[in-house]
C-alpha cells in the first residue's frame, strides 16, 4: 500500500523540474516532505503548502498536523512551495491548483469538448488545468482583490451546443393537430465570434408548411425570459421570404489542437534559457469549394502576465504566421502575421477571416511564433496558452434548396450568464393549418385544425406527396360527414410524422383515430366510419352465396390496458393511462399494451381504449361467405344480414314464386311451431333497382309444415323472384358489418364479416373518463419513516464576523441514509457536566448555520443534533460532541475513508 506525491516546480530550487515520488503508506507528511523537498530551510517551508487529493474531494493540512498527520494509502499527496506574498492569498491559490489537476480528468474525460456540439475540439490537459487554474483565480480575486483595472472583467461565456436532434436524410417532418416538438436541425449549427461575445446561429425545420407556430422554449423556459436572443420564423408558406440570420453554407470542422512553441531542451533534458524550440505547424484543408474560411482561436486561460514582484497585470501577446495553397498545388501564399494582445484573465476567442481569390479546397497553416511557456527562474505567471478550436468553410449560396414550402425557425443567440454552457432544447407548439369542414358556412376553411378528417385530406392534397390527389378523385361528401361524425365524438389526432411511412400507413392511422378507413373505391378516395347502421345493403344466404363460415375467438382478457402516450394536459410529457377492463374488480396485476397513436387526450383515450374493449367483447365471432361474380353490392362498411340454416336451426330461406294479396307462395317448405311467432325478411327497391332496403314481415303462425305463409300487419310486400329469409320474429337474420373483400378462386368474391353490434357504440358514448392527474404509483407516508441523521459540517468559535470573541456558530447539514426531505434541523446545546439540554435551536436545511449565543470565552460547551422530516418525525441523535469557547475551529471527526490517519 502506497501514496504518490507530487512536488511541483518549486520557487526555491528553480532549476529542478516537478518531482514524483511513491512512497510507502504510514509515514507522515512531515517525513513526506524532508524526502520531496531535501535541504528545505525554515522560511521555505513556511511557504510550503500541503494538500491531500481524492477523487472525491480535497484537504489542505496545516504544517502544525505535519508530524503527526499520516496520509492514507491510495491519497495523492501533492507539495508546493509558494513565492512570497500573501499568506491567505497562497492557500487559496493552491487550492485552486490542486482542485484543476484533480477535476481536470472529471469533467472533461477523453473525448470531451471544449464547446460541445458546436466546437467538439479536445483540449489538451495543460490547458485544461490553465484554464481551470484561471477560473479558480478570478475567484480568489473576488474574495482578496487584488491591484486592477477599476473596471471588473466579465467572464466569456460560451455555448456549448444545442440538444436538438440532426437528422440527415431523414423524412421532412409532417406535423399533424397540435404537438409540442423539438424540431431537428434544418442545417448545421455554428458559433461565431464578435469581440469578446459568442454567438450561436441555428437553423431548426418544423416540416412542411403552412403551420401555425407559438411558445418558443429552451427546455421549460420561454425564449422571452432570455436576452440577447433572436429568433426568425417562416411558417411555411408559398411565398415566405428567405431566412436572414443564416445565410450561407457552412461547414465546419472542429480542431482543438493547441498552438505551441515551448522552450528548448538540452540533451539531458534540462531547459535552455532563452532558446524557444522550433515552430510546429499546424494546418487543416476546408471544404471543397470554399470561398471564404474562419478560423477561430481560443484563450482559454486568458491573455496577460503577471508581475512577480508586486502582482500587476500587464497584457501580453500571441503572434501566429499564416498560410495556405490550394490543394493539389504546392505554392504557399503568405498572410501577414496575426498578433493577439490583449489583458485578460479569463477566456476568450478570436476569429480569423481568409478570403481566397478563387472557390475551391485550401490547406491553411499556422505557426507559433511566441514562445508558449516561461523561462525558468522567472517568477512572473504568463496566461498565453492559444487553441484552434473550430475551422470553418463559407460558401455563398442559400443553404436550403427543397421546392416544398417548409416552416423554419432561426435562431442567434449571445452567449450570457442566462444562456452559458450547453442549450437546451428548443421546442415549440406547432399546429397543422389545413382546410377544415365549416358546417355552419358549409365551406372548407383554412384554419388550425385536429380534425383526423382534414388532416386525411391534407395528407391526400398535401406536400408530403410526390403525386398529389386532384379535387376530383375526392369524394368530398364523405369527408364532410365523416368530419363532423369526429367532432360529434370528440375524436382527434395530434401526431408528427417523422418517420417513414406509406401513403396507405399514414391514412390507416388518420383513419383509425377517426374511426374510419380512408379507402380507394375505384373511383374516388373515400370513407367508411365504423358506426350504428340501418340501411341494409345485401342479404347474404344460401341461395346468393355458399361456403359460410364462423369463427369465434375465446379469450382470457387482460385485468386492464396500458395506453402510452403523449399528455397534451402535463406539457406534452410522456405518459401512461391504465384503462380497466369492463367489470373487473380487484387489483390489476395482469396488463397489455394499447397504442393509441395520435391521441394525446387522457379522456379520449379512455374512451377509445373503452371501446376496443368493447369491439373484443362484442365482436369475438367472425364470418366469411363466398359470393360468385367481381361486381357486389355489398362493399366493405356496408351493413348486411346473414341467414343460413347452421345459425339457427328455424331459420331457411326460398325465393318467392307468386303474390297473392297477402298470401306468399315460394319453392322451399317451412316448418312453424304452435307456440311460436315468425317472420319474414327481404330487400325492397327502388324504381331504378339501385337502391335496396331490408324489410321485416310477421306472418301468421301455421303450426306443420308449409310453402306458403301469410302476411300479418301493414308494409311493403315481396315480389315474385325475391328472395326471403324465414324464420322465429327478430331471429330472422343475423346484422352483419363488410369487414373485407377479397378475390376468390373461379371468379369468386370472399366476404369477411363481423357483427355489427351497435352496443358498442352505445356502451362508449355512455362512458365518463375518471379525473386524471397523471402521477403514477401512490404516495408514501412519510410519517412512516424517520430522516437521516445529520452531521456537523463545522463548529466556530471564537472572533467571528460579529466581532464577538464569545460566538459560536454551528453547521449542519443532511444525512446520506436515505432520501426523506428535511424541513428543519434541531440543536439542543448545554455546558459539559450539566444535566438540562437548553431549548433547542433551528435552521432550515437551505442555510444549516445556527448561532449559539450565552457562552463565554473558555466555557466547554455540548452540542448534539437532529434532523426534523417535512411530515413532522425526527430522527435519531447525533453524537454529542464537545467543543470549547475560543480554541481554534473544531475538526469534525474524519470518516474511515478520509484523507489521513491522525496520530495525537
Amino acid at each position: 500500500m502506497s501514496v504518490h506525491v507530487t512536488a511541483a516546480p518549486i520557487a526555491f530550487q528553480p532549476d529542478r523540474a516537478r518531482i514524483e515520488l511513491t512512497l510507502p503508506a504510514g509515514m507522515t507528511i512531515a517525513e513526506i516532505v524532508a524526502l520531496a523537498l531535501p535541504g528545505a530551510s525554515d522560511p521555505v517551508l513556511e511557504r510550503t503548502r500541503v494538500a491531500l487529493v481524492k477523487g472525491d474531494g480535497m484537504q489542505v493540512v496545516p504544517r502544525a498536523l505535519w508530524r503527526c498527520a499520516r496520509p492514507n494509502a491510495g491519497v495523492h499527496v501533492v507539495i508546493r512551495v509558494i513565492p512570497g506574498g500573501s499568506g491567505l492569498r497562497s492557500v487559496l491559490q493552491i487550492i485552486v491548483a490542486v482542485a484543476a489537476v484533480a477535476i481536470a480528468g472529471f469533467f472533461f474525460p477523453p473525448g470531451a469538448t471544449l464547446l460541445g456540439s458546436e466546437l467538439l475540439a479536445t483540449v489538451t490537459k495543460t490547458a485544461l488545468t490553465v484554464g481551470l487554474t484561471a477560473l479558480g483565480g478570478l475567484l480568489i480575486n473576488a474574495l482578496l482583490p487584488l491591484p486592477s483595472p477599476e473596471k471588473q472583467e466579465k467572464p466569456t461565456f460560451a455555448i456549448a451546443g444545442w440538444q436538438n436532434q440532426f437528422t440527415p436524410d431523414a423524412p421532412v417532418p409532417m406535423i399533424m393537430g397540435t404537438h409540442r416538438y423539438a424540431p431537428p436541425f434544418g442545417a448545421m449549427s455554428y458559433i461565431e465570434v464578435v469581440g469578446d461575445w459568442l454567438y450561436s446561429r441555428a437553423v431548426l425545420l418544423h416540416g412542411y408548411g403552412p403551420l401555425e407556430i407559438s411558445e418558443e422554449k429552451l427546455g421549460d423556459t420561454l425564449l422571452t425570459k432570455f436576452d440577447e436572443v433572436e429568433i426568425e420564423t417562416r411558417y411555411g408558406y408559398a411565398d415566405d421570404d428567405p431566412l436572414t440570420l443564416y445565410t450561407s453554407q457552412v461547414i465546419e470542422e472542429r480542431i482543438g489542437t493547441d498552438l505551441e512553441r515551448p522552450l528548448q531542451h538540452d540533451d539531458t533534458g534540462k531547459i535552455i534559457k532563452g532558446e524557444p524550440s522550433e515552430p510546429k505547424p499546424v494546418s487543416r484543408f476546408t471544404a471543397r469549394d470554399t470561398a471564404w474560411s474562419i478560423s477561430i482561436l481560443s484563450f482559454p486561460a486568458g491573455l496577460m502576465k503577471i508581475e512577480e514582484e508586486d502582482g500587476d497585470e500587464k497584457s501580453h501577446e500571441v503572434t501566429l504566421k499564416r498560410r495556405y495553397r490550394l490543394v493539389g498545388t504546392d505554392a504557399w501564399t503568405d498572410l501577414p502575421d496575426l498578433t493577439i494582445r490583449a489583458k485578460k484573465k479569463v477566456g476568450f476567442y478570436r476569429a480569423d477571416r481568409i478570403d481566397y481569390p478563387v472557390r475551391g479546397a485550401y490547406e491553411i497553416e499556422y505557426e507559433r511564433l511566441t514562445q508558449s511557456e516561461a523561462e525558468p527562474g522567472n517568477g512572473s505567471q504568463f496566461l498565453m496558452t492559444c487553441t484552434w478550436v473550430v475551422l470553418q468553410s463559407f460558401r455563398p449560396e442559400y443553404p436550403f434548396n427543397f421546392r416544398k414550402p417548409v416552416a423554419l425557425s432561426a435562431l442567434r443567440i449571445k452567449a450570457t450568464a442566462q444562456l452559458n454552457g450547453t442549450l437546451d432544447t428548443f421546442n415549440t407548439i406547432d399546429k397543422r393549418i389545413a382546410p377544415d369542414w365549416d358546417a355552419e358556412s358549409g365551406t372548407w376553411i383554412a384554419r388550425t385544425t385536429k380534425n383526423p378528417a382534414s388532416l386525411a385530406l391534407f395528407v391526400l392534397r398535401g406536400p408530403g406527396l410526390y403525386r398529389p390527389v386532384s379535387d376530383d378523385g375526392i369524394d368530398f361528401e364523405a369527408f364532410q360527414d365523416w368530419h363532423d361524425f369526429c367532432v360529434a365524438k370528440s375524436l382527434e389526432y395530434n401526431r408528427i410524422h417523422d418517420f417513414e411511412a406509406t401513403l396507405g400507413e399514414t391514412l390507416a392511422a388518420i383513419g383509425a383515430a377517426g374511426r374510419a378507413v380512408v379507402k380507394w373505391n375505384g373511383r374516388k378516395w373515400t370513407v367508411v366510419i365504423d358506426r350504428p347502421r340501418e340501411l341494409v345493403v345485401d342479404h347474404v344466404n344460401p341461395r346468393n352465396s355458399s361456403d359460410f363460415r364462423w369463427s369465434p375467438s375465446y379469450f382470457e382478457p387482460p385485468h386492464a390496458l396500458r395506453v402510452p402516450f403523449i399528455d397534451e394536459t402535463n406539457g406534452y410529457q410522456q405518459a401512461e393511462r391504465l384503462v380497466p377492463w369492463p367489470g373487473h374488480v380487484g387489483p390489476i396485476d395482469i396488463t397489455e399494451e394499447l397504442k393509441l397513436p395520435g391521441k394525446t387526450n387522457p379522456d379520449e383515450i379512455w374512451r377509445e381504449a373503452r371501446r376496443r374493449q368493447y369491439e373484443i367483447m362484442n365482436r369475438a365471432v367472425s364470418y366469411s361467405a363466398v359470393q360468385q361474380g367481381t361486381a357486389r353490392t355489398a362493399t366493405t362498411g356496408d351493413l348486411v344480414v346473414a341467414s343460413r340454416d347452421v345459425l339457427k336451426r328455424a331459420m331457411h330461406s326460398a325465393r318467392v314464386k307468386a303474390v297473392r294479396g297477402d298470401h306468399v307462395e315460394t319453392d322451399g317448405v317451412f316448418t312453424m311451431a304452435a307456440d311460436e311467432s315468425y317472420a319474414i325478411r327481404f330487400r325492397q327497391f327502388d324504381e331504378d333497382d339501385t337502391i335496396g332496403t331490408s324489410v321485416v314481415r310477421t306472418i301468421a303462425t301455421v303450426p306443420g309444415e308449409s310453402a306458403a305463409v301469410r302476411l300479418t300487419g301493414s308494409g311493403e310486400n315481396p315480389k315474385a323472384g325475391d328472395i326471403i329469409h324465414f324464420g322465429p320474429a327478430a331471429l330472422d337474420s343475423i346484422p352483419l358489418i363488410v369487414s373485407a373483400i377479397t378475390r376468390g378462386k373461379n371468379n369468386s368474391s370472399v366476404l369477411s364479416m363481423l357483427p355489427a353490434a351497435p352496443i358498442i357504440d352505445e356502451l362508449t358514448d355512455a362512458e365518463v373518463p375518471p379525473a386524471w392527474s397523471g402521477r403514477v404509483g401512490a404516495e408514501i407516508d412519510l410519517s412512516l419513516v424517520p430522516p437521516a441523521t445529520p452531521v456537523f459540517t463545522s463548529v466556530e468559535t471564537g472572533t467571528v464576523d460579529t466581532g464577538d470573541a464569545n460566538g459560536l456558530i454551528v453547521t449542519i447539514s443532511g444525512g446520506t441514509a436515505n432520501a426523506i426531505p428535511v424541513a428543519a434541523f434541531k440543536l439542543q446545546h448545554r455546558l459539559a457536566g450539566a444535566v438540562v439540554w437548553q431549548p433547542p435551536l433551528s435552521s432550515s436545511p437551505a442555510d444549516g448555520a445556527i448561532a449559539v449565543t450565552g457562552y463565554v470565552f473558555g466555557d466547554e460547551v455540548e452540542l448534539q443534533a437532529w434532523a426534523v422530516s417535512v411530515a413532522g418525525v425526527d430522527s435519531d441523535l447525533t453524537d454529542i460532541v464537545s467543543v470549547t469557547i475560543g480554541a481554534d475551529d473544531f475538526v469534525p471527526p474524519l470518516a474511515a475513508n478520509s484523507f489521513l490517519l491522525l496520530v495525537l
